[in-house]
């Protein structure tokens, strides 16, 4: 039987669910049941993008015009009877494809495996036995336990419960958990109120509880809302617009030249001489330099930095769920951090204490004076957290980090819980807001420990005094008690983003219970001392946003809390916001859009915000032209990762449907994850301009060649083949080895690069072209050196072999140079790229291969040259890498002088 939300699972009984799921509460379904019905129903997973398989991969390198125009190259050499060049082309058309293949399987797996990293598991009841299995192998009927911490894997409903309670936030905006039981509710009960009910996506923040599948995946109440997200189109990122724009400009120049080239060759001669072999020699020509003008290999190049760069953010805990956002990150001008986990550590820690008899004392200096070990042991006294079997607190955070500070004050948790127990409490209430419990001191006196809000412990106190932590006895200063002393300090221990506690004792005259006359037990109260507690900033955020200053990024802070401790742990991490500084979510809805953007600038804190308030604060920073990087976690949150260009969702607290909205997921929830991963995508932008400039700067070489030669009269400088030649060798793997540069010393000392800027900039497109025109005019002159138009037969083999080696050569030794925009060689090391390295050597080789074997002369209509030849070709050849470094060093010295 299948059970959808539609037939409100939460107004029938656990019993007529399990019966109509046709599963057993004790036993659950057995594994053939399981896996039949997990094939009917599906994975229990939200919809992702599909991948391609490995033939239709394969298929796809050929789905390009660049290699359409190569077989039709091929197709005319066959026509024209030059088998030999047809096979060559078609070996390399086929070469290409299975490198593009190999690249993109690669990079597919990478993101497979990296999208794995984040699946959770669960424990759920199998054949009779507890197993723990991926959530994404869940299905109705299943029985699954969840206990305090566990996220909750799909929609269920609750068979048993033991004072559960779950947060929703994630998926009803509300922050106050809610507590859950097993009872039957009204049909018209609203999704917040469903009590019996555990909905995918949210987490068990108290107690334990027992449960049965009703929905997975798409029909989950998350599912439904993901449903509605992914209707959302996302735009194109700026890397795919500058080669969108890239793409357009290069096909329409090479079109341009290609033409000329074809027309230039066939009216140079007469009239009388034009022949089917002529006019096939040119076309040939005129194509075989089109697909050497284009890199076609870009796009496969670009895939593979971006995957290498996806795979170096894993290693910094930061997975890329789109390719195109690893390069995106490098373009990012505004950070929106959530504060919680993200800037902070999430986990409440005891920063100070105030003792009643000797002031101040911090919880990591290991003080062990009375006073204070007295106010710790009746903080764990009064408190409903307990040490699990490894001696780790659990329990609520406040309750926890209560603990954890007498822990590390050298008090023995366990022992001192067992030594003085409850005899007797008063829970904590929402309207009290405090708690008491009643204990036995080493002399039998009843004492009432109480623990709460300061303004309602003070309004209770008459006194202050210490507990002795070893006997539990109380003892009452005999000096005046200043109420507003206490105040005054809470009210500065507030001041800094901490949340205060106040804990107090005193005498009782009843053994047994604190149910009657409680608030005569919490009267007459002794102050113990007071306890500053918060959300500790990590270590390094701090670091992280002054790196984020120095790169040029705004970093903004949103947080739920109150504007006063927003400001607090804001300044805390570095960001120092001025009162004019912050904003609260009040004060977002009463100010229009025009008025946001234009005090977006000065603002680094959101306060009081909810996550609503975040789609409109990155539509207005997207009005003022920034590229947004946006944290989130909840179900709210996703319309405002989707708009961002970087949507960032949290690994450790973020919902499937955060993650699905996103580009990327910090598996550690740690803002210096984020600046981690801008800086990498900074490198792979870097990487891409490196190796788009080396190609463009030998295409422009070789265009320079055969439209020269035609120009001047001289037989063709370059064959189709030894340009395809070319193309494959200095196109492959140099190229691609430059995705592995490391990254540039001043890579986050450089402002944003934002949208505008084309990837030519600072200079850049200037570079290549005179580079590459210098390239091609030395190559062209060792061709002109070596050529007698009187005797053609005997120089022009030897002449193009020259230029032809000479022009390779110079490609795979510019590479080095193109390494760094600023550093030389020298000052790099020839093997920091290894890889590199190994591919110029490889290179060389193979042009060494085709210039001294015999049979690779016909392939390629070459010669050996004599040792004085090679070593022309050589030095020609090294000329533009020593242009390029000794410009670099002329920049410097010129930019060191005042």
């Amino acid at each position: 039987m299948s059970l959808t939300i539609e037939e409100k699972v939460w107004a029938r009984t656990a019993e007529d669910i399990l019966a109509g799921l046709k599963s057993n509460a004790e036993t659950g379904l057995t594994s053939k049941e399981a896996a039949d019905r997990l094939r009917q129903y599906g994975a229990n997973e939200l919809p992702g993008s599909t991948g391609h398989s490995a033939i239709q991969l394969f298929v796809m390198q050929f789905a390009d015009w660049m290699v359409a125009l190569l077989a039709a190259a091929g197709i005319i050499s066959a026509l024209v009877g030059d088998i030999s060049d047809t096979l060559l082309i078609a070996m390399i058309v086929f070469g290409n494809a299975i490198i593009g293949f190999a690249q993109e399987w690669k990079a597919e797996k990478a993101v497979d495996a990296l999208r794995k990293l984040s699946e959770p598991h669960i424990e759920v009841i199998r054949d009779g036995a507890v197993r723990k299995i991926a959530a994404t192998e869940l299905t109705p009927g299943d029985i699954f336990r969840v206990r305090a911490g566990s996220a909750i894997p799909a929609d269920a409903r609750i068979v048993q419960a033991a004072e559960a309670e779950a947060d929703e936030s994630p998926l009803t905006g509300e922050s106050l958990a809610v507590e859950k039981n097993d009872r039957t509710l009204a049909e018209t009960t609203a999704l917040p109120d469903r009590s019996c009910m555990l909905f995918c996506g949210t987490a068990l923040t108290n107690g334990h509880a027992t449960a049965v599948v009703t929905a997975t995946g798409t029909h989950t109440e998350l599912g439904r809302i993901a449903r509605m997200i992914a209707t959302a189109q996302s735009g194109p990122t700026p890397l795919q617009q500058r080669l969108s724009r890239l793409s357009k400009q290069l096909a329409l120049l090479v079109l341009g030249i290609c033409i000329a080239i074809f027309v230039a060759g066939v009216v140079r001669e007469p009239f009388d001489r034009w022949n089917s072999r002529l006019i096939s020699e040119m076309l040939l020509t005129a194509v075989s330099l089109a697909v050497a003008a284009i890199p076609e290999g870009l796009p496969a190049i670009v895939t593979v930095a971006l995957a290498l760069g996806s795979q170096r953010m894993a290693a910094r805990n930061a997975i890329v769920r789109r390719l195109s956002a690893v390069e995106t990150l490098g373009s990012v001008d505004v950070i929106c951090s959530d504060k919680t986990g993200t800037l902070t550590q999430n986990r409440m820690t005891v920063a100070e204490i105030i003792a009643a008899d000797n002031g101040s004392a911090r919880t990591d200096s290991h003080d062990n004076e009375t006073s204070v070990r007295g106010v710790l042991v009746a903080a764990s006294l009064c408190n409903d957290a307990r040490p699990d079997p490894d001696g780790t607190p659990t329990g609520t955070a406040t309750e926890v980090a209560l603990l954890t500070a007498a822990i590390r004050n050298g008090i023995a948790i366990e022992s001192v819980q067992t030594q003085w127990p409850k005899l007797s409490e008063r829970p904590f209430s929402s309207d009290r807001k405090r708690m008491s419990s009643l204990h036995l001191s080493e002399s039998h006196q009843p004492i009432v420990l109480v623990k709460g809000a300061v303004e309602r412990i003070l309004e209770r106190a008459t006194s202050h005094g210490s507990l002795c932590a070893e006997t539990l006895e109380l003892r009452v200063a005999t000096t005046p008690f200043d109420h507003q002393h206490w105040a005054d300090h809470a009210a500065v221990l507030a001041s800094r983003g901490q949340r205060v506690l106040a804990v107090a004792a005193r005498k009782w005259a009843v053994r047994d219970t604190l149910q009657s006359d409680t608030d005569d037990a919490e009267s007459g109260l002794t102050i113990l001392g007071l306890l500053a507690i918060h959300d500790p900033v990590r270590p390094e955020a701090a670091d992280a946003i002054r790196q984020c200053h120095s790169a040029g990024i705004h970093t903004v802070m949103i947080t739920g809390d109150h504007q006063e401790t927003a400001r607090a742990v804001a300044a805390e991490a570095g960001l120092k916001p001025t009162v004019d500084g912050s904003m609260s979510g009040q004060e977002l809805e009463s100010v229009t859009d025009q008025e946001l953007q234009n005090r977006l600038p000065d603002i680094q804190v959101f306060a009081r915000v909810a996550p609503e308030h975040k789609l409109r604060i990155v539509k207005a920073w997207q009005a003022n032209g920034a590229v947004v990087a946006m944290t989130g976690d909840g179900v709210n949150d996703a319309p405002a990762l989707k708009q961002a260009e970087i949507g960032v969702a949290m690994g450790i607290t973020g919902t499937d449907v955060s993650r699905e909205a996103s580009e990327m997921i910090i598996a550690d929830d740690n803002f210096a994850t984020i600046v981690a991963a801008v800086e990498e995508g900074r490198v792979v932008y870097d990487n891409i301009r490196k190796f788009v400039a080396y190609l463009l700067t030998a295409n422009i070489s070789e265009i320079l060649v055969l439209f020269l030669g035609v120009v001047f009269g001289l037989p063709l400088p370059l064959l189709p083949v030894q340009i395809l030649w070319i193309n494959l060798v200095t196109d492959g793997l140099p190229a691609l080895a430059l995705g592995f540069e490391a990254a540039e010393q001043d890579v986050m000392r450089r402002k944003p690069r934002g949208r505008e800027p084309s990837i030519f900039s600072d200079g850049l497109g200037r570079m290549v072209i005179a580079i590459g025109t210098f390239m091609g005019a030395c190559s062209l002159a060792v061709f002109i050196m070596n050529y007698e138009p009187g005797a053609t037969e005997e120089t022009l083999p030897i002449a193009r072999t020259m230029l032809f080696t000479t022009l390779a050569l110079s490609q795979l030794f510019y590479v080095l140079s193109v390494r760094s925009n600023s550093r030389t060689l020298w000052e790099l090391g020839l093997w920091s790229n290894y890889r590199l390295a190994g591919a110029i050597i490889l290179g060389f080789v193979l042009q060494m291969f085709i210039l001294y074997l015999p049979a690779c002369h016909k392939w390629f209509h070459t010669v050996s040259l004599t040792p004085s030849q090679l070593l022309v070709a050589l030095a020609a050849s090294t000329l533009p890498y020593f242009v390029v470094e000794s410009t670099k060093l002329w920049k410097r010295r010129k930019a060191a002088i005042p």
